[in-house]
């Protein structure tokens, strides 16, 4: 049956290039404006130009131009006898949440015949062009399954490390260009225009996604609908996506924050079938000046193990543990150093009073006994307990001038390895290490069998 469908539409694609050619002559292929669609033009420049596109003349874009040709009868009754593609086309196709019309004569025209000319630059049939576009649409045609991708984008983020596998298939990579294009259509990425309302520029910074793919049984109402079709689990990305920008600011810090999940077809699938769908959820932006950045194999690493940890039962029901994340991820947000502080002063109390059941006055010099208790001889911080503790105690002093409303800090402060500073930025940035340190320091300890099981209790 293949092959008879084969051959009848190479003979309408011979007897619709004839035509082509007798009329028009040869064909224009180039860039042609595409308003529905961002297309890369370099590593951060997108442009609503397809590249590489026929210029179709205008009666082929009416709807049933191929059906004029007397060989379209062939083809439809080779496709009607083929008991898969006789039920996916000229019907309602994809899966039983989601489906779109699916016209014979407009898929030969635009996954078939375009690429041919496109690919010549002619419209001479070429043997070798048809073989392959048509065995990749045959191929895609008969598919049983539609691959959707849950996508999270991440603002201010990058990596050396290519695909960061995480637990329950979750990863975390570049986006391909057409998640970026998503990305850019659902308001999940800040853009710049440039150069024009059809031109934008989208940062490095703003190109990777916590990813998940899922399939679907392939549905038509040729083949019959389920009587109450289910809608997918969607959006079912945020907690882990919430969960990896946690360990990656514990682990490198910076402001990377995740947006909008994106529900779209795998690139690879084709032809594509559904649209997908976004969460207009409510947008936090990243400090674009502090990115989060995993430039080693040993980070990557460390923010799998964070990860995971963030995911245990006892990390969950530690109450002052989860004020602590919260305000940590808070305070990477903020982009004025002032307003760090004061978060990160209050993941200090909630990590090193809180947990410990102090409460009271004096609370600065206590907190800091408890936090050089924990971090003295620490090999990331490399610092002993009387330098700890006193960077603590330093750090409640300057919370509670900005909390009064003093003047700023005009004197120097004692940085954790005892360099000093004006700079209020550079002495939240190793507040920041410090309590990033302590937190993986508590997960870690919270996640032994041994806590966990007795979180549990």
């Amino acid at each position: 049956m293949r092959d008879k469908i084969r051959a009848a539409v190479a003979t309408l694609l011979v007897a619709a290039l004839r035509d082509l050619a007798e009329r028009d002559g040869a064909p224009q292929v180039g860039a042609m404006a595409d308003v529905r669609n961002w297309w890369r033009y370099g590593q951060e420049s997108f442009v609503a130009l397809r590249p590489d596109a026929w210029h179709m003349p205008e009666r082929v874009t009416v709807v049933g131009w191929l059906s004029t040709f007397a060989e379209m009868t062939a083809v439809r009754e080779a496709i009607d006898a083929d008991p898969v593609l006789g039920t996916r086309l000229d019907t309602m196709v994809g899966t039983e949440f989601e489906l779109n019309q699916r016209p014979l004569d407009w898929l030969l025209v635009e996954h078939l015949l375009e690429p041919m000319i496109v690919a010549c630059r002619s419209y001479e049939f070429d043997e070798a062009a048809f073989e392959f576009q048509f065995n990749r649409l045959d191929a895609g045609l008969r598919c049983d399954m539609i691959r959707l991708v849950e996508f999270v984008p991440l603002n201010g983020f990058t990596s050396s490390v290519a695909d960061i596998a995480l637990a329950d298939g979750v990863v975390l990579r570049p986006m391909t260009d057409h998640q970026v294009n998503r990305a850019i259509q659902a308001l999940a990425v800040p853009v710049e225009f440039s150069g024009g309302p059809n031109s934008v520029q989208v940062s490095r910074f703003h190109q990777w996604a916590v990813i998940r793919e899922h399939g679907y049984p392939v549905r038509s109402y040729k083949q019959g609908m389920p009587e109450q079709p289910h809608a997918p689990d969607f959006p079912r990305l945020e907690e882990p996506a919430q969960r990896l920008v946690t360990a990656l600011r514990i682990v490198c810090g910076g402001s990377v924050v995740a947006t909008r999940p994106i529900h779209a077809q795998h690139d690879d699938d084709f032809p594509p079938t559904v649209d997908g769908s976004a969460a207009l959820s409510t947008l936090v932006a990243a400090d674009i000046s502090r990115p989060t950045q995993v430039l080693t194999d040993e980070q990557a690493e460390a923010v799998r193990e964070v990860y995971e940890m963030l995911g245990n039962p006892g990390v969950r029901q530690d109450r002052s543990l989860q004020v602590a994340l919260r305000r940590f991820v808070f305070a990477g947000s903020k982009a004025q150093p002032e307003d760090r502080l004061l978060d990160l002063v209050i993941c200090c109390e909630a990590l090193f009073l809180k947990r410990h059941g102090i409460d009271g006055l004096r609370k600065g010099r206590l907190a800091a006994a408890n936090a050089a208790r924990l971090l003295a001889d620490d090999p990331l911080l490399n610092v002993g307990r009387k330098r700890v503790a006193r960077f603590v105690e330093d750090a409640y002093l300057l919370r509670n001038a900005e909390v009064h409303g003093d003047h700023p800090v005009r004197r120097s402060m004692a940085l954790l390895r005892g360099a000093t500073t004006e700079d209020l930025a550079r002495f939240v940035e190793d507040l920041r290490l410090v309590v990033g340190r302590a937190l993986r320091l508590v997960l870690s300890e919270l996640s032994r069998p041994a806590a966990a099981a007795g979180a549990v209790r």
